[in-house]
């Protein structure tokens, strides 16, 4: 039985250019990363929270927005951390990634308002010890050297491309 997102929540996402805004959150030695079936995937992954940016939404405040949908927290944007460009026949994607503290809420799985109640992506949400990141399915690729790295973010912004064609 596979997981993947249902044919019609896949195509949210098809062909087009897609922005995303997604929210690091370290404390102490864990991560906090949401589980979520993928459209792009066979299995569920494990990912920061965060999700699109609307037309006209500035990049942060789509963050905190889509943080508090997921999570119930309301969220700091500190910096900018990372630019991927996620290019997957048919997916595009461009996601800004911002280290993040958490200035108040409480966490509580949520959910996309993008999908039904039936086709849910959201799984579950938690934060998990940076040395368990290494035994499960953690999107983007890139955020395994941070997490291998006690939670060490780049001082500097980085630009990332994952594609088959890269």
């Amino acid at each position: 039985m596979t997981n993947r997102c249902s044919l019609a929540d896949q195509d949210l996402y098809r062909n087009k250019l897609r922005n995303r805004a997604c929210a690091v959150i370290v404390s102490d030695e864990y991560i906090l990363l949401a589980k979520h079936n993928s459209p792009t995937r066979e299995e569920p992954i494990w990912m920061p929270p965060g999700g699109g940016i609307q037309f006209g939404e500035p990049a942060k405040e789509a963050l905190i927005r889509e943080v508090k949908e997921e999570t119930g927290l309301i969220v700091e944007p500190i910096r900018l951390i990372w630019i991927h460009e996620f290019l997957e026949d048919p997916y595009h994607a461009i996601e800004f990634y911002f280290e993040c503290s958490i200035a108040g809420g409480a966490l509580k799985l949520g959910e996309d308002p993008e999908h039904t109640s039936e086709n849910q992506i959201l799984l579950d949400l938690k934060f998990i010890p940076f040395k368990e990141t290494g035994s499960i399915s953690l999107y983007p690729s890139f955020l395994k050297e941070s997490c291998k790295n006690n939670g060490k973010l780049p001082e500097n912004i980085l630009h990332v491309i994952t594609s088959p064609q890269v």
